[in-house]
């Protein structure tokens, strides 16, 4: 129905039309992408109606129709929607640069600060740059996602904004802020009807993060355990207590790179819920 739509357009040559059946392509492909396991092929055409959906927007901003509208949103939420398949692609500085251009574009434009397209831009640069371990960056964007869907009343997206938010702290392993976020998006994700995925796997983050705390606090006990055994082999060091001193220490080291590994493998093995996209 949608390439029909698209036909239908060409034939007309109604570029409005056009840019409007490239762009809903675009996002069908995109969701039946991440409803899949690496189907490429839908990937693959996501990216090009996405892109032909930009230069028609692109093409409509210049030239505006009469009693049209000026189609800036559309050609900035262009870049967001080709920022978002980039990443998906893993291409992330492809990506950083097309949501970048996208709020240059928003400041060239004097587009408002609290606009949604810029709410958009802000959530999917923090994911990026959340990607890329630049944590001062992705804190930043995704701070300022947060405040415009507040300012907006735009719940969903500020509960969302939480959710990247526990998991860049959670990634830098600063627990205690990671639990008050998705607490946060928990309280935002009840308030709304409909919203019972949501608060679920709100629910599964809260409950992995506690157990990350569990890990990380007997992590740091059996750190302690170690330093007083390391203190002990000096003092039995020539009696026959070396032996046992030395096998409770490889105990203890073995114990410790275990409880390091489940640290560090988490967001691999039981991650919160993967980083959203707008």
């Amino acid at each position: 129905m949608q390439k029909k739509h698209l036909d239908l357009a060409k034939d007309a040559n109604d570029l409005v039309e056009q840019q409007r059946a490239s762009t809903q392509l675009g996002r069908t492909y995109h969701e039946m992408f991440l409803k899949s396991d690496n189907d490429h092929s839908s990937i693959r055409n996501a990216k090009k109606y996405f892109k032909s959906a930009m230069k028609l927007a692109q093409s409509l901003k210049e030239n505006p129709h009469t009693n049209k509208s000026s189609f800036l949103k559309e050609y900035i939420d262009a870049h967001n929607n080709i920022g978002m398949i980039e990443m998906d692609l893993d291409n992330l500085e492809e990506a950083k640069k097309m949501l970048t251009r996208g709020l240059e574009i928003c400041d060239e434009e004097e587009v408002d600060a609290d606009d949604d397209g810029r709410s958009r831009l802000h959530h999917n640069l923090g994911n990026v740059y959340m990607e890329l371990k630049v944590w001062d960056k992705a804190q930043e964007h995704i701070k300022k996602d947060i405040r415009i869907c507040n300012r907006i009343g735009h719940c969903q997206g500020e509960a969302k904004g939480y959710i990247n938010l526990g998991e860049l702290h959670y990634r830098a392993q600063k627990y205690e802020e990671a639990n008050l976020c998705y607490h946060k998006a928990l309280d935002l994700a009840k308030s709304m009807e409909d919203e019972d995925a949501l608060v679920k796997e709100i629910g599964h983050n809260i409950g992995t993060v506690k157990e990350a705390m569990k890990v990380m606090d007997e992590l740091k006990k059996e750190e302690q355990n170690l330093k007083k055994l390391t203190r002990s082999i000096v003092t039995a060091r020539g009696t026959h207590h070396e032996r046992k001193c030395l096998l409770q220490q490889n105990a203890s080291l073995d114990c410790l790179i275990e409880k390091s590994s489940i640290i560090l493998a988490w967001s691999k093995v039981a991650a919160p819920i993967h980083i959203v996209n707008f």
